[in-house]
């Protein structure tokens, strides 16, 4: 069913200019650029051709032609990207693994949902009040999902600086590095060590650690009591444009996991061209590695027990072999 306000082609699949589209130029578009499975009907393709049409004009209605043809060229070159955090699911089910998530930057429960439904304890910190409230309506039927409104890093504060970006809710972020970015409210700061202990949580009960600060990945990991105990696996974002001006790099916080004794998978993505438009994924790479990009950003997977490591490496070769 059609949105009201956009309007697409109406293709025939019957008309013999279709059926020749759909035997030869499609089968090579689909494969090389657009990820769609070869075996689909004259049907399945007109409506796969729609989906994309209706998505173009949906972007495009909603945040202008150029960050539609954005995301379309970034779609079309690098058609590939990875769900990094379906990823770690899947490596903990390969070892019938469940158990404790602390979402750090939940943003609106995208990553943390399928946890959750997977029955896991999930705690989620989200300070931004938009992307709070979203969280909670994404949430409300899991009563496994503990949302905390504070922003972490390595020490304590009250009423800290916040900032939001007209340009992307994702942006939100205890410093300032866009200029759309605004400070908007204040909030209260913890640290890890903090919450652990307020919780009664266990460090070394906690299986998944997801970061996600915007720039304040290393200060959350900084707040750990690594003395009490280690998560088995962190997901942790490096963008050096964020981080240089707070103190640190890429290496910088790759090297402080290693000496935690992590093993390092890198998932490298090309430069942000646009904030607010879909980003291009690059490429798996086992740390210690160079990045392809200085202005390369992503996301490090961190793990301890070697079995964990090995399932996670053979979920990311599945989806794109390294």
């Amino acid at each position: 069913m059609q949105e009201r306000g956009y309007r697409t082609r109406n293709l025939t699949a019957k008309s013999p200019f279709f059926q020749a589209f759909m035997l030869t130029i499609y089968p090579i578009i689909r494969i090389k650029y657009l990820y769609i499975p070869v075996q689909c009907t004259p049907s399945e393709i007109k409506m796969g051709l729609k989906s994309k049409v209706h998505t173009f004009t949906k972007i495009s209605a909603e945040k202008g032609l150029g960050d539609a043809l954005l995301t379309a060229r970034s779609r079309l070159l690098h058609p590939f990207a990875p769900d990094e955090p379906a990823l770690v699911l899947s490596a903990f089910a390969k070892l019938a693994q469940t158990g404790i998530m602390l979402d750090v930057g939940a943003h609106h429960g995208t990553s943390l949902l399928p946890f959750a439904r997977a029955g896991w304890q999930v705690y989620a910190f989200e300070p931004d009040p938009q992307n709070r409230a979203l969280l909670a309506a994404n949430t409300a039927d899991l009563p496994n999902v503990h949302i905390d409104p504070r922003a972490l890093s390595d020490h304590t504060e009250q009423g800290a600086a916040f900032f939001q970006s007209s340009q992307s809710s994702g942006a939100s972020s205890l410093t300032s590095f866009l200029p759309s970015h605004q400070a908007s409210a204040s909030v209260d700061v913890t640290t890890l060590e903090n919450f652990l202990a307020e919780s009664g949580l266990q460090a070394e009960a906690v299986d998944f650690l997801k970061v996600d600060t915007e720039g304040y990945d290393l200060m959350v990991l900084q707040g750990w009591p690594w003395a009490a105990g280690q998560p088995c696996l962190i997901l942790c974002e490096f963008d050096d444009f964020k981080t240089k001006p707070l103190g640190y790099d890429f290496h910088a916080l790759a090297q402080y996991l290693a000496a935690k004794g992590y093993n390092l998978l890198i998932s490298e993505w090309y430069p942000i061209e646009k904030y607010g438009v879909q980003h291009s994924w690059r490429r798996f790479a086992e740390y210690p590695c160079r990045l392809k990009s200085p202005r390369a950003w992503g996301n490090i997977f961190a793990v301890q027990e070697p079995a964990l490591y090995q399932a996670l490496v053979q979920e990311c070769k599945a989806q794109h072999p390294f």
